[in-house]
């Protein structure tokens, strides 16, 4: 079996590999198909979450498919997706990536990452921070194009600035946000 791969071409280097990539892009399935297919399955499954006891499955399919086609009619004259899920894409891989090798490496010191969860307070901190991350890496892979800001610059000062006051206000909402101990009522001591 290899030795027929090898004979049509499949394994010789990478410039078959940029080939077949080439020609997958010239076929649009990086522009048309791929995202096509996500927001099909993004669609459907939002939809079979939220209205699942409420819509049939025929008329949640129905929806999702027309959906995702208006994407692809997007994709259409908007053809900057494909750079930019492809640097989501990367972008996700690599953070996702280093995340695990942290959870190894926590792992091997004995710590229980279950605990980063335990707490109520814990738990939805970890909930933003994973959020956050989501966010960046979304800016990151260049979706400023997403935000109708204009040429609006913002300074290093003022990210920071921002970074800070975050921060502080998560510290102040973990720290104030413990239920106080009641003492006891003056009839329970009996």
């Amino acid at each position: 079996m290899l030795g027929l791969l090898f004979q049509i071409g499949i394994g010789t280097g990478s410039s078959t590999w940029n080939a077949i990539i080439s020609e997958l892009g010239n076929l649009g399935v990086f522009v048309f198909v791929l995202p096509f297919l996500l927001a099909l399955a993004v669609f459907y499954g939002v939809l079979m979450f939220a209205f699942k006891d409420k819509m049939p499955k025929s008329a949640i399919g129905i929806i999702s498919l027309v959906m995702a086609f208006f994407v692809m009619l997007y994709t259409s004259y908007n053809v900057m997706i494909a750079g930019f899920f492809a640097a989501l894409g990367g972008s996700a891989l690599i953070v996702g990536s280093g995340i695990l090798v942290a959870v190894i490496f926590l792992g091997l010191i004995g710590f229980n990452v279950e605990k980063l969860t335990a707490g109520d307070k814990s738990k939805w901190l970890f909930i933003l921070g994973i959020i956050a991350i989501a966010v960046l890496i979304f800016f990151g892979a260049g979706a400023q194009w997403f935000v109708p800001i204009g040429n609006v610059t913002v300074s290093q000062q003022f990210q920071v600035a921002v970074f800070f006051i975050i921060i502080l206000a998560l510290a102040i909402w973990w720290l104030g946000g413990g239920k106080e101990e009641q003492p006891p009522a003056q009839g329970a001591q009996q």
